[in-house]
């Protein structure tokens, strides 16, 4: 029997790829209630010429956040009971043999080899590929990655002196608990994962000249790894090791762990990335679906999420940062926003604005994002947007019809009819996001929760840790009223 009074403090970390944070989760009487205890920014760097993630320091914000957690913990009369941790996919670390013993390095995926899908080609055709792994051709794959660093190990090695491949949460969960190990939703973004079995695609490995390396074994998500190390214990001020949680550690599994395997809402996990697709109870893994653009990934509970990765708030990040370049002084990108959806509400333009392709892949760099934005539209014919108002409507318009064609797509590709959307993620605070959605796709659009992974990842925690009985329990009852749950009909404007 699950005593529902007695508190729970479960701690989730959630590292995007423009900030980071650490959330307190108090679970008690089947409700959850969620307390923003760090936040952090994040962002590229660049070191030896080279584009990576500044790893140490994150990791460092992260200690400091999860000591926070126990500090409110203990105050409230408790323990943490629990550290989950999710993060963006794709990118990895090397330890162990050979490694040496500076902090690893997470080199970023913006950074990748333009060439990387054509050089792997060679070996394995994208199509053969596709049909293992479910993952589409793109710069920023792991496989691509690996392959590149695969040419700076010693060929003289001894067999067993091999680097471990982790990825970012893995990496944390070996830093705070000294375990080596893989979790299923990150490892299939991996373009490595054998959707067939679960494991990693070994004929790939080995086709790919990737076997210098070592892959951990994959586990499902909702499995304890282990207790912090003492060192660790010791320096977030816990009084007893805590449990590391195994969770959907994949960022965008976190965020649609709510999601009903039936393929009838589309689902749009929107951050620096739009990732825009359907739950379903098995991967896609044919020719069709993979010229059509879409990438299988896995979900928790053994579902599949057969997505398009597009961009998203990246485009209008990357705006806002031109734009301060070139006058000197920052830009508050929620109040152009903001300004921007009240012209929209009061009709004050009835310009259509331009659109362009938000999957394409000259927008995937740091960069003049107006000025590429503005090259997108001059090559289809378009007057390009003019002020910055202009480019933020032509940014949230392109989304919004990328999202539209995706139901389409989708509905061809399942059989399934689509009756509804469900934004998450920061995005889902953008009210003229939501709204054009809802205009450009006909169908009703729920926004909520923005703290989607975290509420994913502690859901994730608490089940496994038998403090809450099931996933649906925490989503039903759980929710903290931390976003704004907003139902837009496409016959209305949102207020």
């Amino acid at each position: 029997m699950i005593d529902q009074a007695v508190p729970r403090f479960h701690a989730a970390v959630d590292l995007g790829a423009s900030s980071g944070r650490v959330m307190l989760g108090r679970w008690a009487d089947g409700r959850l209630e969620l307390t923003e205890v760090h936040r952090f920014p994040n962002g590229p760097i660049t070191q030896d010429g080279r584009l990576r993630w500044d790893a140490e320091r994150l990791f460092e914000e992260t200690i400091v956040g999860l000591a926070e957690a126990v500090r409110i913990a203990a105050a409230a009369g408790g323990v943490l009971d629990g550290i989950g941790v999710d993060s963006w996919g794709v990118d990895i670390a090397l330890v162990g043999v050979g490694t040496g013993t500076a902090f690893p390095t997470v080199l970023h995926h913006r950074g990748a080899d333009a060439d990387g899908p054509a050089r792997a080609a060679v070996l394995v055709d994208a199509a053969t590929a596709y049909a293992v792994t479910g993952v589409l051709e793109q710069t920023i794959n792991t496989s691509y990655q690996l392959r590149s660093r695969a040419e700076d190990l010693d060929p003289r090695r001894a067999d067993g002196d091999r680097p471990t491949v982790l990825l970012v949460p893995d990496l944390w969960v070996w830093l705070l608990t000294g375990v080596v190990g893989a979790e299923r939703t990150i490892a299939s973004t991996t373009q490595l994962l054998d959707q067939g079995t679960g494991d990693w695609a070994a004929g790939l490995v080995r086709r790919w000249g990737l076997d210098g390396f070592d892959f951990p074994p994959v586990v499902a998500p909702g499995t304890v790894a282990g207790p912090t190390t003492p060192e660790v214990t010791a320096r977030l001020g816990s009084s007893v090791p805590i449990p590391v949680h195994r969770v959907a550690e994949h960022d965008t599994a976190s965020a649609l762990a709510f999601a009903r395997p039936d393929g009838a809402e589309l689902l749009v996990s929107s951050g620096s990335w739009s990732l825009v697709g359907v739950c379903l109870p098995a991967p896609v893994l044919t020719e069709h679906t993979r010229t059509a653009g879409f990438t299988n990934e896995a979900g928790v509970a053994g579902s599949s999420l057969l997505l398009r990765n597009l961009a998203g708030m990246w485009l209008l990040t990357e705006c806002a940062r031109a734009w301060s370049a070139e006058d000197g002084s920052a830009v508050d990108l929620v109040e152009l926003v903001a300004a921007v959806s009240e012209l929209e509400r009061d009709a004050a333009t009835d310009v259509t604005p331009a659109v362009f392709d938000v999957a394409d892949p000259r927008l995937l760099v740091p960069g003049d994002m107006p000025e590429r934005i503005a090259t997108l539209c001059r090559e289809t014919g378009q007057r390009p947007p003019g002020g910055r108002s202009d480019v933020v409507r032509s940014v949230v318009e392109s989304l919004a019809v990328a999202y539209a064609e995706t139901v389409r797509a989708c509905e061809a590709t399942t059989g399934v009819t689509i009756r509804s959307v469900r934004i998450v993620g920061g995005g889902s605070r953008n009210r003229l996001l939501c709204a054009r959605t809802a205009a450009r796709t006909g169908l009703p659009v729920t926004a909520g929760p923005a703290e989607a992974s975290a509420l994913g990842n502690l859901a994730v925690q608490l089940v496994a840790a038998g403090h809450a009985p099931s996933l649906d329990t925490v989503y039903r009852h759980g929710q903290d009223g931390q976003d704004d749950h907003d139902d837009h009909d496409h016959e209305r404007t949102p207020t």
